[in-house]
């Protein structure tokens, strides 16, 4: 009994255990990564653009039969195939270039048996629809291609468009346009009314700009409620509201209504108060601005108007919009005593400038005291000075030569003394 049991234990659970197995399997198999068809069609674009780039001058291309005229046998020839292969994938995705070599052959295939024979078949069909099944038919999405929600001639109603559209992927609800709502978008969303409707197409408006939420119809008049701002008038319908009658703005605010609310703004520097833009909206002037006969608040000059103003030593007045300003001259500044005192630069400057006044006069003083001494200057044009120390060297030459003979040594010096009363006589 014991062993029979042991069996079945060991039957259960190897069967659990290759269930699991071939579980794996088949989800490893489904999930198998299908074609991209963004990437396809990535594909098919640059296809049709080679067809183009590889065409030689002048010639219009698309029609097969008129490009096997005009451009001979080059037009279905292997050489152009391989240029415009060459390019398919240039600078794109890496996913374009696994799909290119994957499929290499089927590129090859078009070619030669629906392009070079002018089957009149589209690429797009038969490289991402049929062949490596990576897109459906326009109108269809999924595995299987399935028909759009509303049939492939009109899906979602025309009002929007179906998740997965032309794709092996999406789950094919439709994604409504803005006002629709429902499965097929054939409903109108709240906000917006239904024009009109039959079988086959409904047709969703705006309400007015007055309704709040759903209306009726088109117009004030058809809003279920109106919005905050607005009145239900029976003539009009929802009519706006003019908040600025309750003057909801300060005192140096103006108002201007908005349909369904107001904006408050602030009134020019020159008015206390105002009813618009500009100083010449003004109600009364600010301080410091007068009105004048056109009605404009302006600027009042009290620094001429008034002269007892900034009268401190080295003090100036300046005019300032609406008021005015006590500043220190150029060079000066306030200390903390608001007295106008040198800047530190500026009496810097006055000490350079005194230092140089006293200077030019110790020159003046130097200059004078030196009246009496010789000026060189005459003798600028005579050759007397030279002369002069020529004779003082041949008198000391002539001394130490004759430094025996006392008689032609005080003769010399004789010479010598009348030399220099006559050299110093001329020199004054």
């Amino acid at each position: 009994m014991a062993v029979t049991h042991l069996v079945y234990d060991i039957c259960c659970k190897c069967s659990t255990y290759f269930m699991i197995v071939g579980l794996l399997f088949i989800n490893f198999a489904d999930c198998k990564k299908s074609p991209i068809c963004s990437t396809c069609r990535e594909i098919v674009e640059n296809f049709h653009k080679g067809l183009s780039e590889t065409e030689k001058s002048n010639y219009g291309g698309g029609n097969t039969n008129w490009e096997e005229k005009s451009l001979g046998s080059y037009a279905t020839s292997e050489v152009r195939l391989v240029e415009i292969i060459e390019n398919l994938c240039k600078d794109k995705s890496k996913e374009c270039h696994t799909m290119l070599e994957e499929h290499e052959d089927l590129v090859e295939s078009f070619w030669f048996k629906e392009f070079a024979k002018r089957s009149g078949k589209d690429f797009h069909t038969f490289f991402c629809i049929e062949t490596i099944r990576a897109c459906c038919p326009n109108n269809t999405f999924g595995k299987d291609c399935q028909p759009c929600p509303g049939g492939v001639d009109r899906p979602c109603l025309g009002n929007g468009k179906c998740s997965g559209e032309g794709t092996r992927s999406g789950t094919g609800k439709c994604r409504c346009n803005s006002g629709y709502m429902g499965d097929l978008c054939d409903d109108c969303k709240d906000g917006y009314y239904e024009d009109s409707k039959n079988e086959t197409h409904v047709v969703c408006k705006v309400c007015h700009i007055s309704c709040k939420g759903s209306c009726s119809g088109e117009g004030p008049k058809a809003c279920d409620v109106c919005k905050d701002g607005y009145l239900s008038d029976p003539d009009h319908g929802c009519k706006d509201i003019d908040e600025c009658l309750e003057e909801p703005c300060d005192d140096d605010q103006y108002c201007t209504n908005t349909l369904g609310s107001h904006s408050c703004f602030s009134c020019n520097a020159a008015c206390a108060s105002c009813t618009g833009s500009g100083p010449d909206k003004c109600n009364e002037c600010n301080k410091g601005y007068i009105k004048f006969d056109n009605g404009k608040c302006e600027d009042q000059d009290e620094c001429s108007l008034d002269p007892s103003l900034c009268t401190k030593s080295n003090e100036e007045c300046v005019n300032t919009p609406g008021n005015y300003e006590c500043i220190c001259s150029s060079g000066y500044e306030y200390n903390t005593d608001k007295e106008c005192v040198k800047t530190a630069k500026a009496r810097s400057k006055m000490v350079k400038t005194e230092e140089i006044k006293y200077s030019e006069k110790l020159k003046e003083k130097l200059g004078a005291s030196r009246k009496d001494a010789v000026d060189w200057t005459k003798f600028k044009d005579t050759p007397s000075v030279i002369h002069h120390f020529l004779i003082i060297a041949l008198y000391g030459l002539t001394c130490y030569l004759a430094s025996s003979n006392h008689l032609a040594v005080f003769v010399l010096s004789l010479l010598v003394v009348i030399h220099v009363i006559w050299f110093a006589s001329n020199s004054r």
